[in-house]
């Protein structure tokens, strides 16, 4: 009989294990799957001839980071917890604005808007400048027509890390 509960127990937690690992490990993919996206379609800027790379990570403590890079001497970097973001879901987000997607502060009442965002200009001497944000974005291409897909993902992404008890 108590070989039969120590069994039990033991399988329970390694199924709540498991469960926790597998959340990990689906939000670590769709990290992998936005970076892939991004990185085979940098946002252009036709005007002055320049690729900017984005790539986000999402933090243990759960804030996204996203990192704008250029053949350049900075590089920006973007940080906000997801949960001080306003994820209502936009209808038709992509037909605004094909080559990018924003995600702004919440209120901090009905009048003022939230300035939660971090940006940070990191120098490649080493230094680097920071001020506050009421908006994070992430800009790509165009021209691939992978902003409906990439706004998915994003999507997925901020459920399965805001699902994920820690």
């Amino acid at each position: 009989m108590t070989k039969a509960i120590y069994i039990i127990v033991f399988t329970v937690l390694i199924a709540g294990h498991n469960n926790a690992y597998s959340q990990s490990v689906t939000i670590k993919e769709s990290i992998d799957s936005i970076n892939a996206m991004l990185k085979v379609n940098p946002y252009v800027d036709r005007f002055n001839e320049i690729s900017f790379y984005y790539s986000i990570d999402i933090t243990s403590e759960k804030e996204l980071v996203v990192e704008m890079n250029f053949d350049g001497p900075f590089k920006w970097l973007y940080k906000t917890k997801i949960s001080d973001l306003d994820l209502t879901p936009k209808k038709d987000a992509c037909r605004e604005s094909p080559s990018s997607l924003c995600w702004i502060c919440k209120k901090a009442d009905s009048t003022k808007v939230n300035s939660c965002v971090i940006a940070e200009m990191v120098y490649t001497d080493g230094g680097s400048q920071k001020e506050n944000s009421s908006s994070i974005c992430v800009s790509f291409s165009g021209q691939g027509i992978i902003c409906n897909d990439l706004n998915s993902k994003f999507h997925l992404l901020f459920t399965s890390v805001m699902n994920e008890s820690q």
